[in-house]
């Protein structure tokens, strides 16, 4: 090949590499957005070359099925050539859809018509529709324990169609201070014990706490089936699985990983599993003359680390904590919960408690007469032998008789953001009475958990019946990484009702645009030393070539060469 042909070569492999990282950084978002998973991003590279035609729409949710709430219903969808999408209902009003693939609506019982509509670059509309139905009494599900800002990834049961319910894959129902189970099988949630009163009731008969998951499979039967387990803020050095209390033999339990104190096993059914630490069988006699025994140690467990509860003037609220003593000596238990002195009365702040041993403490919550409704957040603090440990506590005081309800509900994609970044979560109003239309004052506020606000809002909403909404809060530049409180109050006539969700200020993880800029600047840098790399093994190899060519010629007397030059 000869040297200007290389050239030319290169030349457009140099451009073909600048045309394609344009492509990357062009065709990837450079919009600041974040990555909220916690874990690395995976970034896929390709170059598209695309013919602009009619922008496509796929509506998820809702599909043609039975639905059993009407508020706050979830659009889901995915779109593509799209510049704007919107929507009407039964042939009602349009609504512009602002997020990136959903919106939040209310609509009444009976059969619906959803048409989402979207147009392209050129102004071209598309549209689909899908019909549904509302029945919010063909079946109820009590879930209110995965149901809560400590759910983590559990799912979403009422946002499920009535028929999808009966042949469910993916069940997952977490705590995520405490534990998770994500069932393996199909599972029909409408076939429990008494399918007859079309009620399934997981609050009652399933329990995610500290070292424990429990399913009763005699109410359950159809959850009754194989799973993979997860036990998580273990201080075990080699934990082993019990199940009711026993060694869970291998056929029945199948341990997977215990990493950071997080336990994972499989187990084929359900009873009660739990875990302990893996006794050492072999035992080091004593010095001879010495008074033997093994190593003692000291600790003890809690069985929660969160507690959230809501009370009304006047009235009391009762929780309840296990303490257990996992070492192998005596120690003694003190609890104290300075910030909560006026409304806590713990049974034991005091005790002593024996190798292997649990105590169950009650904790009621008063809220007086004439305690201003407020969120209060605090930690309760249990202390054995230089030991502490701390029950954070959110405590929400609503008026004796609130004459509204309010619901929040923080997508899974916002309960982890940056600072600065912004807060969505769907509100919901609810009237307790016949008012009418009225103005309620609402307030937004922002609480860490020193109980310290560090951001509010406040606006007032003209609500008839209810009034559901998206709303948006900014976080502030400065907020510091951490476990925060979203509190929304609700005040009309001088009566109040509340509601709160938790989620986390979380580790700042950078934009997917700027690692797609670097990643691509890093590549053409690369590309352009290999390319001048090239060049200069080339010039070398075409100037040992001339070289070569001219000694050979010299040997044959054809030429001769005189003074350093040819002649």
């Amino acid at each position: 090949m000869r040297k200007r042909d290389i050239l030319f070569f290169l030349i457009v492999i140099f451009f073909a590499v600048i045309i394609f990282a344009a492509g990357i950084i062009s065709g990837q978002a450079i919009t600041g957005d974040t990555v909220l998973t916690g874990k690395a991003a995976a970034q896929v590279f390709g170059m598209n070359i695309s013919v602009i035609g009619p922008a496509q729409i796929v509506i998820l949710n809702p599909k043609n099925q039975t639905y059993l709430i009407n508020e706050s219903f979830l659009l889901n969808y995915t779109k593509s050539g799209a510049q704007s999408v919107w929507y009407n209902l039964d042939n009602g009003e349009n609504t512009t859809i602002t997020s990136v693939s959903y919106a939040y609506f209310n609509t009444s019982q009976g059969a619906h018509l959803l048409q989402v509509f979207a147009n392209n670059s050129y102004g071209n509309v598309s549209s689909v529709n899908v019909s549904f139905f509302i029945n919010s009494t063909r079946f109820r599900i009590l879930y209110e324990e995965y149901n809560n800002s400590y759910k983590g990834s559990s799912n979403d049961f009422a946002r499920y169609g009535y028929e999808s319910m009966q042949n469910l894959t993916g069940v997952i129902l977490e705590h995520s201070s405490f534990g998770k189970i994500g069932f393996n099988n199909l599972i029909n949630l409408t076939d429990d014990l008494d399918s007859s009163d079309n009620i399934l009731d997981l609050d009652s008969n399933t329990n995610v706490s500290f070292n424990r998951i429990e399913l009763n499979e005699t109410a359950l039967p159809n959850f009754n089936k194989s799973a993979t387990l997860w036990l998580y803020g273990l201080s075990f050095t080699s934990p082993r699985i019990l199940k009711d209390g026993s060694v869970c033999p291998l056929t029945v339990c199948t341990n997977e990983s215990y990493s950071g104190g997080t336990l994972k096993f499989n187990v084929t059914g359900f009873s009660v599993y739990s875990a302990e630490e893996t006794p050492v069988t072999s035992v080091t006699p004593p010095p001879s003359g010495g008074s033997g025994g093994g190593r003692e140690t000291k600790g003890f467990s809690v069985d929660k680390e969160n507690i959230k509860i809501s009370v009304k003037e006047g009235e009391t609220g009762t929780e309840q904590i296990t303490i257990k003593n996992t070492g192998s000596q005596k120690i003694t238990i003190k609890i104290t919960a300075p910030q909560f002195e006026d409304f806590l009365k713990i049974s034991e702040s005091s005790f002593e408690l024996e190798p292997g041993k649990s105590k169950i403490i009650l904790l009621d919550f008063l809220a007086r007469e004439n305690t201003i409704p407020d969120l209060y957040i605090g930690k309760i603090n249990i202390e054995g032998e230089g030991i502490k440990k701390e029950i954070l506590t959110a405590l929400e005081v609503e008026s004796k008789k609130p004459l509204f309800d309010v619901k929040i509900e923080i997508p899974k994609e916002f309960l982890i953001i940056e600072p600065g970044k912004d807060l969505l979560a769907a509100v919901t109003l609810f009237s307790m009475g016949k008012y009418g239309k009225v103005d309620v004052n609402v307030e937004y506020i922002i609480k860490n958990t020193d109980n310290k606000i560090i951001a509010s809002e406040h606006e007032t909403i003209a609500v008839e019946t209810q009034a559901s909404f998206i709303k948006r809060f900014k976080m502030p530049e400065n907020a510091e990484k951490g476990d925060y409180f979203f509190y929304v109050k609700a005040t009309y006539a001088g009566e109040t009702s509340s509601a709160s969700a938790r989620f986390t200020i979380g580790k700042e993880i950078g934009s997917t645009g700027k690692n797609v800029l670097i990643t691509a600047i890093i590549f053409i840098i690369l590309i352009l030393a290999i390319i001048l790399f090239e060049m200069k093994k080339l010039k070398n190899l075409l100037k040992s070539n001339v070289s070569l060519d001219e000694s050979i010629l010299a040997k044959q007397g054809l030429i001769k060469v005189k003074g350093g030059g040819i002649k």
